[in-house]
């Protein structure tokens, strides 16, 4: 848990590498099943409050 709270903003970092790059590969692919799953995720990090509705991060505030 120290991990992680030490290491917080580049963890969130790395996350919004990898929801980025899944949402490009998303983008250029035809199908739709992808979409819908990218879709679910980004509601999964809303809930979360890590990520607002539109897919992109919550940035913090107090630093």
């Amino acid at each position: 848990m120290k991990y992680i709270t030490a290491h917080s903003a580049e963890l969130l970092q790395i996350l919004g590498a990898v929801v980025g790059l899944a949402t490009l590969i998303v983008k250029l692919t035809p199908t739709q099943k992808d979409d819908t799953v990218l879709a679910k995720v980004i509601k999964i990090l809303s809930a979360l409050s890590l990520c607002n509705v539109d897919g992109s991060f919550i940035a913090r505030t107090d630093k």
